[in-house]
């Protein structure tokens, strides 16, 4: 497991406990979490302490959560992740992102590292998403990353839209982008 994945403008690297207040912050914030969670939104802030910590205490392995930032201001623009979605044994492609960070590209290029990371260092055959329907900042990243949408279903209760990236696909676009 790399401890650092490396993008041109950005730096994803695993958490630490001192991530801890950047993170609570960041789970915090009403329009950060309106599309994540089930249901969206907010949590308590004692439950949303302890999952922070559960998550910076989970770094084993070669899943789990990134932090992202700046390579050359070293500012926190979030969270990505690779986890192994609950039924099935895909890998969940995630990421949530400060407001400041939006608009900015930073979200297509976490998540394509993630993806890079995942198909290519882990040889996993494809990688999923999932996403509220009416997300259509996350649906416009996952496009330009190839991902092809395979329905709506349920994910922990909350009603979503499915995404998928084949190995073969990524590494296709991928090729393509090289000769470029």
């Amino acid at each position: 497991m790399p401890a650092m994945l490396e993008t041109p403008r950005l730096w994803l690297r695993r958490l630490r406990p001192s991530d801890e207040a950047a993170l609570i912050a960041l789970d915090n914030d009403a329009e950060v979490m309106r599309y994540v969670g089930s249901p969206a939104g907010v949590r308590p802030r004692d439950e949303t302490v302890d999952r922070v910590r559960q998550r910076i205490r989970a770094q084993h392995g070669p899943h789990g959560w990134w932090l992202i930032e700046g390579k050359h201001d070293r500012m926190f623009h979030g969270v990505g992740l690779l986890l192994p979605m609950p039924d099935g044994d895909d890998i969940e492609v995630g990421y949530r992102l400060v407001r400041a960070s939006w608009g900015r590209g930073i979200a297509t290029e976490a998540a394509s590292a993630l993806v890079d990371y995942a198909l290519g260092s882990l040889a996993l055959p494809r990688v999923v998403a999932v996403v509220y329907p009416e997300n259509h900042a996350s649906r416009r990243v996952l496009a330009r990353l190839g991902f092809v949408h395979t329905g709506r279903g349920t994910y922990k209760g909350a009603e979503v839209a499915h995404f998928r990236l084949e190995a073969a696909a990524w590494q296709a676009r991928r090729a393509i982008s090289d000769r470029r």
